[in-house]
């Protein structure tokens, strides 16, 4: 065997045991696996999104909960407890694109969802966000005191496979009972943007009502009841 064989033997061992230190049980008595992504997320330490700065002001970051923070021109201390789950659909398959969007052309800090959970190949769990960080995609224009779970696809126009809405009911019960969350602190962006919005596409098949989607809600709630 040459040097460079040599090399890459080594760097394909390394690289072996990375993808098997990545994923961390989180939730032994559910089941739960997260992969964590946080390092690879990009950041934007200068956001132009105009309502967000409208409300952080220039140059600021995604508040951490429990300290001060200047929110629409007042020095204020930002709640430190979590207070619920916001499931969101993402409109797309890559955790990376996606916050390459949020922080680019859209103008975010950063990307917008605390978990990821995708389609296909077991639907892993990503953990993209500190949950300390109070990412504020609810668009309600308040202190956001939830987590943002986002469930890959379009999800308005096809629900979630079984095996999604499966990892999803484990996320939220592991999460549910870290922070004393209760059934009805799980909803979806839909609910909590008084239903201006289809996501995370669960709603009514009828697209005259205000928001629409694939139905998806009732087959995940019950899941979820099932499950505690």
């Amino acid at each position: 065997m040459n040097a460079d064989d040599e090399i890459l033997r080594i760097a394909r061992s390394i690289r072996d045991e990375a993808a098997k230190l990545e994923v961390v049980v989180m939730g032994e008595a559910q089941g739960v696996e997260i992969i964590d992504r946080i390092s690879e997320m990009p950041v934007n330490r200068n956001p132009n999104h105009q309502t967000f700065i409208a409300n952080f002001g220039a140059g600021a970051f995604w508040p951490i909960r429990g300290q001060e923070l200047k929110w629409r021109g007042k020095v204020i201390t930002m709640p430190d407890a979590i207070t619920g789950l916001t499931i969101h659909h993402t409109l797309s398959h890559s955790p990376l694109a996606t916050a390459q969007y949020c922080s680019g052309p859209k103008g975010y800090p950063t990307t917008q969802y605390h978990y990821w959970i995708s389609q296909g190949d077991g639907c892993p769990i990503y953990q993209l966000l500190p949950e300390e960080w109070a990412v504020w995609h609810d668009c309600t224009g308040a202190l956001q005191t939830t987590l943002a779970i986002g469930m890959a696809g379009q999800l308005h126009l096809s629900p979630p496979p079984d095996e999604q809405i499966e990892q999803l009911v484990r996320l939220c019960v592991w999460l549910m009972d870290r922070h004393s969350l209760g059934i009805e602190d799980v909803t979806g962006h839909r609910e909590r943007y008084n239903y201006q919005t289809q996501c995370p596409g669960w709603g009514p098949l009828d697209r005259s009502q205000r928001s629409w989607g694939s139905g998806w809600k009732e087959a995940f709630f019950d899941a979820l009841r099932s499950a505690l």
